[in-house]
């Protein structure tokens, strides 16, 4: 036998493990790739349904913007209100409450129909106040930028306490707006409804609590 023989024969073992282990790995992924799509076909229930705009667009038909309408969700006739389309805001769209917005949790206090009425003319009234709060966090947003500006660039103790004092006078104002939610629902509803808002609104900021601990573990 020669000298280079042995190792010869080494790395042909090592080159027939080595397209071996190729194949076995294109093998995997195949049946991997059939089974995904043998899945996909065998379960179209977890295919997110479409929405039909053209339906929705026409349940709001010679309305305007807040009033109500239906349209016909997964499970029957569902109530809606009448908003601007995000792609088209030239036409109506009924769209449904997203779980946990608008009324969606202060079904479980059983309002009257008066309770609900009076909680619908808030909403309404707080929309025209949305812009401005826009504004306000904007101006906030704003005055720190020109603060770290002002840090940086070795302004005057002056005009930095000067910047500060109107962030805090301008938070005031957004935290007074965010206030007058909760005086608007004290005076709409009942002790015992009351009660059962403080513990769903308990709940809420817990739920939140957790799922911003978890995304920054993440």
């Amino acid at each position: 036998m020669k000298k280079n023989e042995p190792f010869d024969l080494f790395n042909r073992l090592r080159f027939i493990a080595s397209k071996s282990y190729q194949l076995m790995e294109q093998d995997m992924k195949s049946i991997l790739g059939l089974t995904l799509t043998a899945l996909l076909i065998s379960t179209p229930a977890l295919a997110k349904k479409p929405m039909n705009i053209e339906e929705r667009q026409t349940a709001c038909k010679d309305k305007s913007a807040g009033d109500s309408c239906t349209f016909q969700g997964k499970k029957g006739e569902k109530s809606g209100t009448c908003k601007e389309g995000r792609r088209d805001k030239s036409k109506l769209i009924c769209l449904g409450e997203r779980k946990g917005k608008g009324f969606g949790f202060l079904k479980e206090l059983n309002l009257s129909k008066e309770q609900f009425s009076k909680l619908k003319e808030h909403k309404q009234s707080e929309k025209v106040k949305r812009e401005e709060r826009k504004a306000l966090r904007e101006k906030i947003k704003n005055l720190r930028e020109d603060i770290k500006k002002g840090f940086i660039g070795n302004i005057s103790d002056d005009k930095m306490m000067s910047m500060h004092k109107e962030v805090s006078s301008t938070r005031a104002k957004l935290e007074e707006m965010r206030f007058s939610k909760m005086i608007a629902m004290k005076n709409i509803l009942n002790e015992e409804q009351r009660k059962k808002f403080i513990e769903l609104e308990d709940k809420r900021r817990e739920k939140f609590k957790k799922k911003k601990k978890h995304h920054k573990k993440d």
